[in-house]
């Protein structure tokens, strides 16, 4: 098993592409406190690249799949650097915390996000999916009402 685990396939990785994507250009900065300052529009344009990106990346959720998804992947981490490195570059960190910490922050959550994303777009999968996918198939009400109970009376 190499490390890190890597059990993000590109499709939960084209989910959390799209999902952060959203949250950072809309509620974000607000969150953030830094509404309204020159960190707000540079997250929102790292955002904006991103999701412009993501739906040309050949993967699942990709809209046109012209971007191989090991070029994403390298993208997403020359971008994570380039957004962290952005507030020291521009100077504007003598300006407080608030004006380079979220840059650092989500630096570090974008490649903590590519350590554990498999760049062969298939998931590094431990568990044994084939009985996963046997129980998924199973009647719900035969798995509820006939079997055993999932909680058991203490005795007293």
């Amino acid at each position: 098993m190499p490390f890190p685990p890597r059990p993000v396939d590109a499709t939960l990785h084209g989910v959390v592409d799209y999902t952060a994507g959203s949250f950072l250009l809309t509620a974000f900065p607000k969150l953030a406190g830094i509404e309204g300052t020159r960190s707000a529009r540079q997250v929102r344009t790292a955002a904006a690249i991103h999701a412009g990106y993501s739906t040309i990346t050949d993967y699942p959720l990709g809209a046109v799949k012209l971007l191989p998804f090991q070029a994403h992947l390298a993208m997403d981490a020359l971008g994570a650097l380039a957004l962290a490195a952005t507030p020291f570059v521009t100077g504007q960190y003598k300006e407080g915390r608030k004006q380079w910490l979220p840059h650092v922050a989500l630096c570090l959550f974008e490649l903590s996000s590519l350590l554990i994303t498999d760049p062969t777009g298939r998931g590094d999968y431990h568990g044994d999916v084939d009985a996963v996918k046997r129980a998924n198939m199973e009647n719900p009400h035969r798995q509820i009402y006939d079997g055993a109970p999932a909680v058991t009376p203490a005795v007293g």
